[in-house]
C-alpha cells in the first residue's frame, strides 16, 4: 500500500504542470530591463542641474551606482537565504513585522507600481508618436488612450503567460541594450571626428554647493533603482543559490558602466546647456548627428519603456501574490490559474490601477512624494541582513556578504535620507503621510478584522475563484 501511495504521488507531480523558470539569462535581461527604463534616453539633466559640469555629473553616475554594490551584496545574501517571491517586502516583515510588511506592499501596490507603470506607459505612447506628428506634439488624448492600451496588453500578457512575458523582457533587454551600444558608438564617432570640447575642460562651471551635491546624489540613485526586483520572482529563478547573485551584480554593474558611457556620449553632440534643456536628449544628439536617427530613437526609448513597463507588472504582481498568501492581503490574490499558473487576481488589480494612473495623469508627481520610499525600502533591507544574523544565526547562507557591504550601504543611504528631508520636507512629509495611510487598513482589515469582513472576503474569494479558474498555489492538480 506504501509503495502504491508513493507511486499514485509520483503520478500527480508529472501530471502537474511546472511553473515556467527563469534562467540566468533572462534573470539578468529581468533585472537590467527593470533598472534602464527610459530616463537614460529622455532626461539625465537632474545629475547635472546639481553639478554644473559634466566632469562631476559623470563622477556622480559612476558613484551612484557604486553606493549600489553593497546594496547588491545584501539582498544577494537575502535572496539566496529566504526563498520567497516576496522580495524586501518579506524581509522586511520578517525582520520588523508585519505591519511594517503591509506599509511595504501597501505603498507599492496602491501608488509607486501603478504609477510606475503609468509613466512607462506615457513615456512609450508619446514616443512611438512623435514621429507620425513632428514637427508638432501629438494629441494629448491619442497619447492617453495608447498607453493605456500598452498598459492593457502587458498585463494581458502577464496574466496569460509567465512564459511571453520572459520572452519580451528578455526581447527589450537586446533592444535597451542595442540603443545605448548606438549611442556610445555615435559619441565615439564623434570623438574621432574630433568633438571633445566638454572633455578638454570637463570640470569647468561646477557647483560645490553642499545642497545641490545632496540632491543630484539622489535624484542619481533614482535611475539605478530595480536592481532588487529579481527578488520578488526568485521562486521563478533556476538554481537561485548561484544564478541570484550573479544576476543581481552583473546588472548592477553593467548598468553603471553603459549609463556612464551613454551620458558622455551625449556629449559629443550637445552642450551642456542643450543636455540640461532637452526633454529628449537622446533624440536630439542623433538628430545632431545624422537627422534620419531622430525617427528610429523615439523607437527605442518606446521600446525601453515597455521593457521597463512589462517588469514592473512582472514583479508586483508576485509580491502582491506572496502577500496574499502571508494573510496581509486576500488569500485569493495567491492564487493561480489552473492552467497558465499566472497570479490572475494581482495581474488584474495592478492593470485596472495602471489605466487609472494614466487617465488620471498625475503620476510623475506621486512618484516625486514616493521617491524617498524606494531608497527607504532598501535601506531597511540592508539593516534587515544585520538582524537576521542576531535573530536567524544559523540560517543557511549560500552567499554571505560579510560585515562590511551592509555598512557600507546603511552609512550613505541613512546621510541621503536625511539630507533630502532637511532639504526637500514637503515631499517628503506628504509622502510619509501616504505610506502611513496604510495604517489604519492594517488595523482594520489584518489585526482587527471583524467576521463580518471574513464572511464578505470568502463569499467574494469563491465568485472569483469560479470566474477567473484560480487555485491555491499548492493545489494545482487535475482530476
Amino acid at each position: 500500500m506504501h509503495d502504491k501511495n508513493d507511486q499514485e504521488v509520483e503520478n500527480e507531480k508529472k501530471s502537474t504542470p511546472e511553473k515556467p523558470k527563469l534562467s540566468l539569462m533572462s534573470g539578468i535581461a529581468l533585472l537590467i530591463g527593470s533598472i534602464i527604463g527610459s530616463g537614460i534616453f529622455i532626461s539625465p539633466r537632474g545629475v547635472l542641474l546639481g553639478t554644473g559640469s559634466y566632469g562631476l555629473s559623470v563622477l556622480i553616475w559612476i558613484i551612484c551606482g557604486v553606493i549600489c554594490v553593497p546594496g547588491c551584496l545584501c539582498y544577494a545574501e537575502l535572496g539566496t537565504m529566504i526563498h520567497s517571491s516576496g522580495g524586501d517586502y518579506t524581509y522586511i516583515k520578517m525582520a520588523f513585522g508585519d505591519w511594517a510588511g503591509f506599509l511595504r506592499i501597501w505603498s507599492e501596490i496602491c501608488c509607486v507600481r501603478p504609477a510606475i507603470i503609468a509613466v512607462c506607459g506615457i513615456t512609450a505612447s508619446a514616443y512611438l508618436l512623435q514621429p507620425l506628428y513632428s514637427p508638432c506634439s501629438p494629441p494629448h488624448l491619442a497619447i492617453i488612450l495608447l498607453a493605456c492600451l500598452f498598459v492593457l496588453i502587458l498585463t494581458l500578457l502577464n496574466l496569460l503567460s509567465t512564459r511571453g512575458a520572459v520572452m519580451w523582457q528578455n526581447g527589450t533587454f537586446y533592444a535597451k541594450i542595442f540603443a545605448l551600444v548606438l549611442v556610445i558608438s555615435l559619441g565615439i564617432f564623434q570623438l574621432i571626428r574630433g568633438q571633445n570640447d566638454v572633455f578638454a575642460s570637463p570640470f569647468a562651471n561646477t557647483q560645490t554647493s553642499v545642497k545641490k551635491l545632496s540632491i543630484a546624489l539622489y535624484i542619481g540613485l533614482y535611475p539605478y533603482s530595480g536592481w532588487n526586483y529579481l527578488s520578488n520572482a526568485i521562486e521563478e529563478l533556476k538554481n537561485p543559490a548561484r544564478n541570484f547573485p550573479i544576476a543581481i551584480m552583473t546588472s548592477i554593474i553593467a548598468c553603471t558602466i553603459l549609463y556612464s558611457l551613454a551620458y558622455s556620449a551625449y556629449f559629443t553632440s550637445l552642450t551642456p546647456y542643450e543636455v540640461m534643456t532637452s526633454d529628449a536628449v537622446a533624440v536630439s544628439f542623433a538628430e545632431n548627428i545624422y537627422r534620419p536617427l531622430a525617427f528610429i530613437m523615439p523607437l527605442f526609448v518606446s521600446i525601453s519603456a515597455l521593457g521597463g513597463l512589462n517588469g514592473q507588472i512582472f514583479t508586483i504582481v508576485r509580491m502582491f501574490s506572496v502577500a496574499g498568501r502571508d494573510g496581509l492581503l486576500p488569500t485569493i490574490s495567491a492564487y493561480l490559474h489552473i492552467d497558465r499558473l499566472t497570479p490572475v487576481i494581482p495581474c488584474i488589480v495592478e492593470g485596472i490601477l495602471g489605466v487609472l494612473y494614466v487617465l488620471v495623469g498625475d503620476a510623475e508627481r506621486l512618484l516625486g512624494y514616493l521617491s524617498f520610499s524606494t531608497w527607504l525600502v532598501c535601506l531597511c533591507g540592508a539593516i534587515s541582513v544585520l538582524i537576521f544574523r542576531r535573530t536567524m544565526p544559523d540560517a543557511p547562507r549560500p552567499f554571505n556578504a560579510g560585515v562590511i557591504a551592509p555598512i557600507a550601504f546603511i552609512i550613505p543611504m541613512t546621510l541621503l535620507t536625511l539630507v533630502n528631508i532637511i532639504f526637500n520636507p514637503i515631499d517628503i512629509l506628504v509622502g510619509v503621510l501616504i505610506l502611513l495611510s496604510g495604517l489604519p487598513v492594517y488595523w482594520i482589515f489584518v489585526l482587527y478584522r471583524p467576521k463580518s469582513i471574513d464572511r464578505f472576503s470568502q463569499s467574494i474569494a469563491i465568485y472569483l475563484q469560479k470566474l477567473f479558474l484560480v487555485v491555491p498555489d499548492d493545489d494545482k492538480h487535475h482530476d
